[in-house]
């Protein structure tokens, strides 16, 4: 069995990547949302299990892969990760495998794939759907997103296997050396036209997800631009000399930012 673990952050873009990965996988050009529920299976070329928020419940994650594979074949497992928690030991990279479950699983390879997007457009609809982590003092920001953050953006800038939502989603040739670098083919499908969650904008109504809209690659690429960011947030990132610097590496510094 093939293990591909993606770390990523909430409303980075991960599940719309992941639609994308088993795409070029099993050739098929999936356009619905592929992660419906804890545990999805997708059949085709390869027989692919896809387990969503393996931070949390992780001994329940292994029953389910146990499960999985002793009811039919499974040739790759997909675990996707996305908030920090106590079962994760807080680690923003943390993998479920280890030499127990690499024997037992027969896990042939193991492809870890850290995953970000633009600080400042993930922050953006983080606020959209969850308002409360604009609250300073609010831990939820810090656990949710600027530690954990931080830790992934330095593994995605100084590693050979990391992904930016951005260029990802707008760069053919850079979602090209990507398909190339993590499965070995070329890819085949242009992101925007494969499916994925809906958008933060659409989630608090959930009731009129327009697909076309939501899919404009300016308005993905420029989601801060609808936000006002906390002085105290923006305060915390500039005095964070670690993650300044990260966000300045990446392309990520913005000189339009709203703040209130």
């Amino acid at each position: 069995m093939i293990l591909i673990e993606v770390n990523a952050i909430r409303r980075s873009g991960h599940h719309a990547f992941i639609n994308w990965l088993i795409a070029n996988l099993n050739e098929t050009k999936y356009e619905e949302n592929l992660c419906k529920y804890k545990d999805n299976r997708i059949d085709g070329k390869y027989n692919i299990l896809w387990v969503n928020e393996g931070e949390q419940l992780i001994r329940e994650n292994i029953d389910i892969i146990d499960r999985h594979r002793d009811n039919s074949s499974i040739d790759i497992t997909i675990i996707s990760y996305e908030v920090l928690t106590n079962e994760t030991d807080m680690n923003p990279n943390y993998t479920i495998l280890d030499k127990t479950l690499r024997k037992r699983w027969d896990v042939t390879e193991h492809i870890h794939i850290p995953f970000v997007r633009d600080y400042y457009n993930n922050v953006a609809c983080l606020m959209k759907l969850y308002p409360y982590i604009e609250i300073e003092g609010d831990d939820a920001y810090n656990v949710m997103y600027h530690d954990m953050y931080t830790a992934q953006l330095k593994h995605v800038l100084d590693g050979v296997r990391g992904v930016v939502y951005d260029k990802w989603v707008s760069d053919k040739e850079y979602a090209n050396l990507t398909c190339i670098k993590l499965l070995g083919k070329p890819n085949m499908f242009n992101p925007l036209e494969l499916g994925g969650t809906p958008s933060s904008w659409n989630m608090p109504a959930g009731l009129s997800y327009d697909k076309n809209e939501e899919l404009k690659l300016d308005s993905l690429l420029n989601r801060y631009k609808t936000a006002t960011f906390p002085k105290w947030m923006m305060d915390k990132v500039n005095q964070d000399e670690v993650l300044s610097e990260l966000i300045k590496r990446a392309g990520f510094d913005k000189q339009d930012i709203k703040v209130k």
